[in-house]
């Protein structure tokens, strides 16, 4: 066996795979209801930014445990058909904020896939459903984000700030502390709701038609990936096919004055222009998802309204590399980036706005400021603050010189990952039965993983044959990912396919299982798969630097008989029975 050759392709998988960590639930008080003598200077301001608001939610402990268990499998979550027909169960509570105490509250969960977490769960309050009319200073809904994905507790109040300073209509935004019957479940982010009331408020007029966007964009084909929001007994979806048929235009002349007729071109280059400038790579532009779309009746024109802002500040997707900075992962940014002059725009926009707005200054102060308010940990906004200013110790380019070193090449080394104006594969995704089993502490890594390619082909990736004779490499790591709040534990699994082994000069074929589990989880037990939260991926590796994804859990368990870190003093042993979607890129 080639233990070289495979030592060198495998060292690589650790840091391509661990891209997922900090955060503690602990008990407050034994009392159903309780106020927490940390309210500070309550306002009438459902929005204010100087304070956390404090947000207590009593409920039967069933309910709360079933609402947390809920949430999309990750095999359908990434696929190219979101399942915009998943609903999460509504239940009721009693709420306490900041000493109003409000019964009959309707709550479920929140959340798409990469916010989903059964630990700490974000959460949809509506105060009028169950009495007409309520509202609770002004609003009629809660939206709190569990800022899994941000354990700065800035990015998404910091970046919605930004974009509204550019004349973006954006979502109010502040920060809340929220208990569960007692128990802390840590720093939310309180994210107005873009319902009508928004739409009133922003844009004086609430009557058009509102659409979601997850993984959408415009296209004869691609349309009605759009979710209609409002006007849905109507049901006019004729607005979309305006952009789709502009954007068809073959003739860039017709084209662009096609589509300054049904969209607000100047305001999506500076919307465009922010998604760069802010490194919000699931966005619009970045990714064609997390985003909204309105047609204002008083200009006619389709706006683009951000949502889900915890991506931003970090720029990258690990699941499409080499994307950004000049995102175009969107057929209307694609197509004005081909054109000369609307290239030339956008790029004079981000020139403009990084002189106008973009203060790294105030910005690391505003983060500061709200590192005082949340103890959020050290490393995480050290990584925030990096990512705007740069650092010459480790050679990280500050965002502008980033931004200046793509637009000087035109961005020649990027890709762009625009959805094709095609009906998406929806036909049910293929399984495969995944099982593992583990341990690693001992002198080497010991364990098989065991499922079926899509051509039915039986592997058994063997994990210690990847060490024989090499005690460099190991079969059985174990990372602690501070990336997501609560942390997540990162355990690659990496096994030789014993069938390939003989196969002459030809290297054996090497294939990765990765397990990821939120650290409160992650001890002796069974933990159930959700989301990215507790997940299973399996690659394939192609190359050096190169993995082909191949599958991710639909359902299943991952089982630990001792959770270590895989060293002799700390062993790891556990297993994996669980049902795996076929990736379909």
């Amino acid at each position: 066996m080639e233990k070289q050759l495979i030592a060198s392709m495998l060292m690589i998988s650790l840091g391509l795979l661990t891209a997922c960590g900090s955060g503690s639930s602990s008990p407050t008080d034994n009392d159903d209801f309780f106020v927490p003598n940390d309210l500070g200077a309550v306002s009438q301001n459902p929005f204010d930014t100087e304070r956390l608001m404090i947000v207590q939610i009593s409920m039967p402990d069933a309910d709360f445990k079933a609402l947390s268990s809920q949430g999309r499998s990750l095999d359908a979550g990434i696929s190219r058909c979101p399942s915009h027909d998943f609903e999460y169960d509504q239940f009721t509570a009693k709420v306490n904020i900041d000493g109003t105490v409000i019964n009959d509250v309707v709550i479920r969960k929140k959340g798409y896939l990469g916010s989903l977490s059964p630990t700490k769960p974000s959460f949809k309050l509506d105060f009028d459903e169950s009495v007409e009319g309520r509202l609770f200073k002004g609003l009629k809904r809660m939206t709190l984000n569990n800022n899994r994905q941000d354990p700065t507790h800035a990015r998404q109040c910091l970046a919605y700030s930004l974009y509204e300073q550019a004349d973006i209509k954006v979502p109010r935004c502040s920060l809340a502390k929220v208990y569960v019957n007692g128990e802390e479940m840590g720093v939310y982010t309180h994210v107005e709701s873009i319902k009508k009331p928004f739409l009133e408020r922003v844009f004086n007029n609430k009557d058009g038609n509102l659409y979601e966007a997850q993984l959408s964009d415009f296209g004869q084909q691609l349309n009605p990936t759009f979710e209609l929001k409002t006007n849905k007994t109507a049901n006019d979806r004729s607005d979309l096919t305006a952009v789709a048929n502009a954007l068809a235009l073959t003739n860039d002349g017709e084209f662009l004055a096609a589509i300054e007729g049904v969209v607000a071109l100047d305001e999506f280059i500076t919307y465009w222009a922010m998604d760069s400038i802010t490194g919000n790579w699931d966005s619009a532009t970045g990714n064609a998802n997390n985003y909204y779309i309105y047609k204002n009746p008083d200009d006619g024109l389709f706006h683009y309204i951000p949502w889900g802002l915890d991506a931003a500040f970090t720029g990258s997707n690990l699941l499409k590399p080499a994307s950004g900075p000049l995102y175009r992962s969107n057929r209307l940014a694609k197509r004005l980036f081909s054109i000369n002059s609307t290239r030339t725009r956008y790029y004079d926009r981000i020139q403009q706005l990084l002189t106008d707005i973009w203060n790294p200054s105030n910005l690391i102060q505003e983060i500061e400021s709200v590192q005082r308010l949340t103890s959020a940990p050290q490393d995480a906004v050290n990584a925030l603050k990096q990512f705007i200013a740069g650092d010459p110790s480790p050679e990280i380019l500050s965002q502008v010189e980033t931004l200046q070193q793509a637009i000087d090449n035109d961005g020649a080394d990027q890709i762009d990952y625009t959805l094709a104006d095609e009906t998406p594969n929806c036909e049910t995704i293929n399984t495969t039965n995944m099982t593992a089993n583990f341990e690693g502490g001992a002198a080497v890594d010991n364990g098989t993983f065991n499922f079926k390619l899509a051509d039915n082909t039986v592997i058994t990736a063997n994990i210690y044959w990847v060490s024989l004779g090499d005690d460099s490499v190991d079969g059985i790591s174990v990372l602690t990912d501070t990336n997501t709040l609560p942390n997540t534990k990162a355990i690659t699994l990496i096994g030789v396919d014993q069938a390939s082994v003989w196969r002459g000069d030809t290297p054996p074929d090497v294939y990765v299982l990765q397990i990821a589990v939120e650290s409160p989880s992650y001890r002796a037990q069974s933990i159930p798969l959700h989301g990215f939260a507790n997940s299973l991926m399996l690659f394939k590796v192609i190359s050096e630097n190169n993995l082909a994804l191949i599958a991710s859990g639909r359902s299943g368990t991952i089982s630990f008989a001792s959770a270590g870190n895989g060293t002799n003093s700390n062993p790891i042993k556990g297993s994996v029975s669980a049902t795996m979607g076929y990736f379909q890129p």
